[in-house]
């Protein structure tokens, strides 16, 4: 049973966009169950899909009008070569055309891409440039997940063992050069120099720990929106009134999104090393109806198990709840 609070009923007469998840074709089924049972109106698949993989998603959710959309990706492939500036140029027509709400960039800029010389190739590289201003012709968005949390950086012997696990430990400058600063001033560039086009920093501007340096970009950048996707605990674990300021100050401009995976396995914000029922489904949900719409202390964030601390709530009004929850999304995804 969903989360009692004083917006749950006007919630679940009027519905939430999850406008940041990842969708299997094959599972689009088992989603609109959740989708049902949690009052959510539309997923938003923000993998940065291309290719056949692209194909595949759109002409699948072609059979369900209204309740999905997708991000399209780019090919780093051959980055520096002749043409490939060119075709990635006419991906962007060609997807924008058959539906894309917008364009993703993973973490691995900055940490893994390399162009044709087997050069890294920074997050502000000007060679994306032209990606960047063909956005803006078009009307649409540039999602950037840089770097990952500041703990994943950090030396091995002080990483918690479970991202290493994961695959998710940088903390190796031989391997990947970039210190987390590094990585966030270098989007904070990107976004400086295109001030034309709009730029989505997900999971909290890729610097949930940071909350006070996000605002300060967001102030100073008015084409620079974000998501909440997977990042609760972390600016969770901030002083709540601090974070709830941010909310009501920017609160045209942060977007509702979860990080759920319908896939096999179906994933939580992050993986969570068992296999979820409908309940856990529903009690990742409410435990973001709980910090957004109340004013409870010391609880359960949406991934215990990423660390087991509790998180304050923010207690966001109605009219902020409706922006964040549907209107930003719509507004800026074209949704």
């Amino acid at each position: 049973m969903t989360i009692e609070t004083t917006h749950a009923d006007w919630r679940t007469e009027n519905g939430v966009i999850d406008m940041h998840t990842h969708l299997g074709v094959d599972y689009l089924e088992e989603a609109l169950e959740y989708m049902d049972q949690n009052n959510i109106t539309k997923l938003v698949d923000i993998t940065p899909n291309t290719g056949e993989r692209f194909e595949d998603l759109m002409d699948a959710i072609e059979s369900y009008p209204d309740r999905f959309d997708a991000f399209g990706g780019f090919d780093f492939d051959g980055l520096g070569e002749s043409g490939w500036i060119d075709r990635e140029l006419d991906r962007m027509e060609r997807y924008v055309d058959a539906g894309a709400v917008g364009f993703k960039i993973h973490k691995a800029l900055g940490m893994e891409y390399r162009d044709a010389d087997g050069e890294l190739v920074a997050v502000d590289d000007e060679r994306l440039a032209p990606l960047f201003d063909k956005a803006k012709e078009l009307d649409t968005v540039i999602a950037f997940h840089i770097a990952d949390p500041k703990s994943f950086f950090e030396p091995l012997d002080e990483v918690d063992e479970q991202w290493v696990e994961q695959g998710w430990w940088w903390g190796d400058r031989e391997q990947y050069p970039y210190q987390w600063w590094a990585l966030i001033r270098q989007l904070e560039r990107v976004i400086e120099r295109h001030p034309e086009t709009t730029f989505l920093g997900v999971h909290f501007g890729c610097a949930a720990e940071e909350v006070g340096y996000v605002a300060d970009v967001m102030r100073e950048n008015p084409n620079y929106i974000i998501d909440v996707s997977a990042r609760l605990p972390w600016f969770g674990a901030q002083r709540a009134d601090m974070v709830r300021d941010i909310f009501l100050e920017f609160q045209d401009r942060i977007l509702f999104g979860t990080d759920l995976a319908v896939r096999e396995p179906i994933m939580l914000g992050v993986p969570q090393g068992f296999e979820p029922t409908d309940e856990d489904v529903e009690t990742f949900y409410d435990a973001h109806w709980q910090y957004f719409e109340t004013d409870d202390v010391d609880i359960d964030h949406p991934t215990p198990w990423v660390g087991d601390w509790t998180v304050d709530a923010i207690d966001l009004p109605r009219d902020v709840l409706e922006k964040f929850y549907v209107t930003n999304a719509e507004r800026y995804l074209g949704l």
